[in-house]
């Protein structure tokens, strides 16, 4: 049972009506609206917010099986929702007493809605058939759902045939007064008149279900469950089960779970959920539940159960922590305390022998104890200085008692005591869990130390070194094939089978890695308490994932939703569950003592409907038409949400849904029970989100529900602008080899230009080396050969070895000048300067004529090309020869003025100077004569520079050399400052 109130989404707590859908919707009416129900949400329609709908007060609602909901309202108006529209049907014909108090459809299918005035009025033409009795206001309304609509009014029934209200003649006494009446499944009605409850079909009592259970008058509805119970509800009774045979009625009130005692309609879904209007209380789901809840009158006197032991003749010994001990027998319930001999009423474990002895264990030195005569004693055999036992567990084919306490575990027998297996952990180290296999062999569990195994006197012992899933082991189960399966306090389930150890934890399935007791319920299945409840797993399944066969094991896990009081079970106590002879289970808790009857379990056929509710994309909801958005989306979204439900309401927090977006998802998604999913920015492209769901029994609607939609493409990503990038990307390669092409042509011309430098280069060294070291060579040869006959003439020799001197000098300086220019370390501005300043002082200095110099303090280390060094310093060399062979001058000044781009190095010499208007004469003394000067200016020419003379007679000539730098100097770097001149 759960109620559903306005903390869970209802727009108020005074529910009407309800219907369910053909899509597996629940609707529910209210006074504040229409209320649609996936289990998990509330959705409601009003006249705010559905303008189709005239009245926000909605009584009566009604499922055509056609894919219709009809609605009724308070006010008398007929309106219906159907393929996703709301739609005004009838309005009422009169101001009084028009209020819709029934809707239904007759054998044909044809919709009828009834009135509070009595009148039935057709919603397919224009048709009323009056009422029964007049002037007086009716009762309500039913109908079966295979012989259409039966109704009754004020005491008087009647069923509608065709286009008229028959009544129903019932057989004496005639005064019978019919209080309710509900359709059943067979075409008959059952009709609840004269305090009884009976069925009449084919004009006859067909069956009769006894007398009322509560007062005649305060019926106010009645359905038959699709399992033939009938369930009856009244105005301050609350809700009466009526079961078929002996099975006794049901009364669901306050006392038991409904928060109201009115019952203002009942529906079953199709599912078998039972859901009521509670008064002005809310909504109350209930569904028959497998386990149910013993207690005495005492009700455990509020303690906890901790121990239970069945007998074989049925009987259950239940202990407590704090009420003492219980004995149930045949509906009978015994209590044991201090004055039958447990004089501490905390009794942790009891047990009952085949042969029918009941031993009991407290917490208090000295145990166990045995009943006798209606008095727990201590037997002889039982040392008085013995711990507390908390496992007691009778030896098959014997009347000996295994007994496990702080200390260890003993075999009790009438005579003595005799100790098995001592604590591994001393004292507090509790024997939890005791197990006898088919060999006899003895397992003990201990609270910290592990298991141990006691076979022929000998005892091993096994601890989570050796495989076990905690050391702290709380229950033992003995399979008739030898297979132990070990429960621990933290550490899961551990199966133990030929000697090895396998580990089961959440991973695999488990609910909880707390595992208090496991039970086999002779059915196949285990079923394991926890601190999250009871789960219920196949034997089979649970051996497959043990031997590695399934990564994880199908289980049902069984909570509050399915009618558990409390999920939390007591463990660490071998009594903490047993079975009785009947099958049932019986689990030990602090919400008293639970049984559960493993015969009754069905599991759930219906797969879950799936729908999509909504799509929403940044926080719009996009329309939907036929499963595809009616729209493309656009590129620039941010993030796209699906909102699913899957419609099971057995119990809806398990359902369990998967999905997947064919083109992004591989493999489906585990969503668990959460009911949405996102998406962030989604390349353009056609997609389909798919989403199934599993009802609480894991049962999958594997159809699912899907959804298609498109994203636009960016601009950039059409097939035009696509088309026209191939193309431009085409005419890009094509003007890119082009230009490859050209480059690589280009880099081979200036590669050969190159190589033809090098070799005029190379030419021009030859030619410098042959004019001026060969020619002076050969000099040196010459006047080696007269040296050597005026050998004997120490004036003459001296003369001619002074010339050898001086020639060899020159042959020096000429190769120094070869050198200088060939070396790239020389590449540079600053590094002509210097030598040319250097060139100028030595060959002026042997010249005997001063030399001024003005240049920058810093000269920039510009590169230069080693033709244009080259040229210049022979330019420059010419000009000082010039002024030493021709000006006949004292002095020589070289100025260097910079410029961003340039340069100019003046000589100025301030000898005799010459006239430049004269024609050249041939005359050796003047400068003018020769070649020199158009040799220089053609050779600052090559370079891109220019070559400018001036000279007046009698004051000197001076010679410019302006070199443009352009492209080989770097502009950002600073023109230097100039520093005073140097005299040599």
């Amino acid at each position: 049972m759960r109620v559903w109130q306005t903390d869970d989404g209802l727009p108020e707590n005074l529910v009407t009506s309800a219907a369910q859908t053909k899509d597996g919707y629940l609707w529910f009416g209210t006074f504040s609206g229409l209320v649609r129900f996936d289990g998990e949400r509330f959705r409601v329609f009003n006249s705010t917010n559905t303008p189709e709908l005239p009245d926000r007060r909605v009584v009566r609602l009604f499922d055509d099986g056609k894919g219709t909901l009809w609605i009724g309202h308070e006010a008398g108006h007929v309106s219906r929702y159907r393929q996703g529209r709301f739609e005004r049907v009838m309005a009422p014909q009169s101001a009084e007493n028009e209020r819709i108090i029934g809707l239904g459809s007759d054998e044909s299918g044809a919709m009828w809605a009834m009135r509070e005035n009595g009148a039935v009025d057709s919603l397919d033409r224009d048709l009323r058939l009056p009422s029964l009795i007049a002037g007086d206001r009716p009762g309500l309304m039913g109908w079966s759902r295979g012989r259409g609509i039966w109704v009754w009014e004020n005491g008087r029934a009647a069923h509608v045939t065709g286009d008229r209200l028959v009544p129903l003649e019932l057989p004496s006494p005639q005064d019978a007064s019919v209080f309710a009446i509900a359709g059943s499944a067979d075409d008959g009605a059952w009709v609840l008149t004269n305090d009884r409850i009976r069925k009449w079909k084919d004009g006859r009592w067909s069956e009769d279900r006894g007398a009322f259970r509560w007062p005649p008058a305060t019926i106010t509805c009645a359905v038959e469950l699709r399992d033939g119970t009938l369930a009856v509800g009244t105005v301050d009774e609350g809700l009466y089960l009526i079961f078929a045979g002996d099975r006794p009625a049901v009364h669901i009130s306050q006392r038991n779970g409904l928060p109201q005692n009115w019952i203002r309609f009942l529906f079953e879904d199709r599912e078998g959920t039972l859901w009521a209007g509670s008064g002005n209380s809310g909504l109350v789901s209930m569904r028959s539940s497998p386990f149910a809840i013993l207690a005495p009158p005492d009700r455990w006197n509020g303690s906890s159960v901790l121990s239970v032991a069945a007998a074989r003749d049925g009987a259950l010994w239940v202990g407590t922590d704090g009420a003492g001990l219980y004995n149930h027998r045949d509906g009978q319930w015994s209590h044991y305390d201090n004055a039958e001999g447990l004089h501490n009423r905390y009794i942790c474990a009891v047990t009952v022998t085949p042969g029918g002895e009941v031993w009991a264990g407290h917490y208090w030195w000295g145990g166990p104890y045995r009943l006798e005569n209606g008095r727990f004693v201590q037997p002889a055999s039982v040392d008085a200085r013995w711990s507390p036992a908390f496992a007691l567990v009778a030896v098959p084919g014997t009347d000996d008692l295994l007994v496990g306490n702080r200390d260890g575990l003993l075999r009790l027998n009438r005579e003595q005591g005799t100790w098995l297996v001592r604590s591994p952990g001393g004292f507090g180290d509790d024997v939890c869990a005791v197990a006898q296999d088919r060999d006899g062999i003895i397992w003990c569990g201990f609270a910290q130390g592990g298991l141990a195994r006691i076979a022929d006197g000998k005892v091993s012992f096994y601890h989570q070194a050796d495989g076990l899933g905690s050391n702290s082991v709380q229950c033992l189960l003995a399979e008739d094939d030898g297979t132990l399966w070990i429960g621990t306090a933290d550490g899961g389930l551990t199966r133990l089978k030929e000697g090895k150890f396998a580990r089961l934890g959440p991973e695999q399935g488990l609910a909880d890695t707390i595992i208090c007791h496991i039970l086999d319920d002779g059915l196949g299945f285990f079923w394991i308490s926890t601190h999250h409840g009871i789960q219920r797993v196949a034997k089979h399944e649970l051996n497959r994932c043990a031997d590695g066969a399934s990564p994880a094991f199908p289980s049902q896990i069984y909570d509050r939703s399915d009618g558990l009081p409390i999920v939390e079970f007591q463990g660490g106590r071998q009594s903490a569950a047993c079975r009785t002879e009947d099958g049932r289970l019986w689990f030990a808790s602090s919400a008293g003592l639970i049984s559960v009857d493993p015969a009754r379990i069905r599991p759930n056929p219906d797969p879950p409907p799936v729908v999509l509710e909504s799509f929403v994309m940044d926080g719009k909801t996009v329309p939907v038409l036929n499963r595809q958005a009616a729209e493309g989306l656009p590129p620039d979204h941010e993030r796209l949400e699906f909102r699913f439900s899957g419609l099971s309401y057995a119990a809806p927090n398990k359902v369990l849904f998967k999905y997947r977006l064919d083109g992004i998802d591989k493999t489906w998604i585990d969503a668990g029970s959460k009911r949405t999913a996102f998406y962030s920015r989604l390349p353009a492209g056609s997609y389909r989100f798919q989403v199934i769901a599993s009802n609480n029994d894991g049962l999958w609607n594997t159809t699912g529900a899907a959804l298609a939609f498109v994203i636009a493409p960016f601009f950039w990503q059409t097939w035009w602008f696509v088309g026209t990038c191939i193309l431009a990307a085409l005419f890009a390669v094509a003007f890119l080899v082009r230009t490859v092409t050209r480059r690589r042509l280009q880099r081979r011309i200036e590669q050969m230009e190159r190589q033809h430098e090098i070799e005029r280069e190379r030419a021009r060294i030859a030619q410098d080396i042959h004019d001026d070291v060969g020619a002076s060579l050969s000099r040196i040869a010459m006047l080696s050969q007269p040296a050597r006959r005026d050998l004997a003439e120490p004036a003459r020799a001296a003369a001619m070895l002074a010339r050898i001197y001086d020639t060899a000098r020159e042959v020096t300086r000429s190769l120094d000048e070869i050198v200088w220019a060939v070396d790239p370390r020389h590449d540079t501005f600053d590094s002509l300067v210097d030598y040319m300043g250097k060139f100028a002082q030595d060959f002026l200095a042997t010249a005997h004529l001063r030399c001024r110099l003005d240049l920058p303090v810093q000269v920039p280390a510009w590169p230069l090309t080693a033709e244009t060094r080259h040229n210049l310093f022979l330019a420059f060399k010419e000009t000082l020869h010039n002024a030493v062979k021709h000006a006949g001058a004292d002095e020589v000044r070289i100025s260097l003025v910079l410029r961003p781009d340039s340069f100019d190095l003046v000589v100025k010499d301030n000898g005799q100077g010459f006239d430049l208007a004269q024609p050249a004469s041939t005359d050796p003394a003047r400068i003018a004569s020769g070649n020199g000067l158009a040799n220089m200016k053609k050779r600052l020419a090559s370079i891109g520079g220019r070559c400018e003379i001036s000279s007046v007679k009698g004051e000197g000539t001076s010679v410019s050399l302006m070199v443009s730098l352009a492209g080989q100097t770097n502009a950002d770097q600073p023109i230097p400052s100039i520093r005073p001149s140097s005299v040599i």
